[in-house]
């Protein structure tokens, strides 16, 4: 990826990042929810796999809804065989809701980016 693509300027509504210097590292804040997810899945196609296990930085999330899961779930699939996403910064009311819907399983959880 050759520049830092933002999908929507108010974190409030929900936004996701990709980092420019490292394509499986993303980040989502505010209200993750479908409008996020389509934005997304016009720069991430459910095809493309990245070269590394997916870091998703979830610390601005406040709202994530099944849409939001699914961008997680896509992060599984962009993620290398054999590789679990990483999920990081997790706001408890955000784990809650992975753990409820079963979805725990699917990832790795840690407090802070691990440096690369």
């Amino acid at each position: 990826m050759s520049d830092l693509t933002e999908i929507m300027d108010d974190a409030e509504l929900g936004a996701i990042t990709l980092d420019p210097e490292r394509e499986n590292r993303w980040i989502l804040g505010g209200e993750v929810d479908i409008s996020v997810h389509e934005k997304f899945r016009e720069i991430w196609p459910p095809h493309r796999r990245a070269g590394a296990r997916v870091e998703v930085d979830m610390a601005a999330v406040t709202f994530i809804d099944s849409s939001g899961l699914r961008i997680l779930y896509d992060a599984r699939t962009a993620s290398p065989v054999g590789e679990m996403p990483l999920l990081t910064n997790v706001p408890e009311r955000v784990r809650w809701v992975i753990d409820v819907t079963g979805l725990t399983a699917l990832f790795e959880f840690a407090e802070t980016v691990p440096e690369s």
